[in-house]
């Protein structure tokens, strides 16, 4: 999943449990799959951080 499609999942999730959205059976499990969207799209900006690093001083 890309990045841009894992933060349109993170908003949707946050939208839908701003507007209590979501019953209280499925709110583990919608935070849960927050938690691991937000792992996600935090590895995803630090190996594109690297990359950037690693293009703007590749003698480092």
């Amino acid at each position: 999943m890309t990045y841009e499609e894992s933060m349109k999942q993170l908003e949707t999730l946050a939208q839908q449990m701003e507007r209590g959205e979501l019953p209280i059976d499925a709110l583990a499990a919608k935070l849960k799959e927050a938690q691991l969207l937000i792992s996600s799209c935090r590895k995803q900006l630090l190996e594109a951080d690297e990359q950037v690093k690693n293009i703007l001083n590749p003698d480092a």
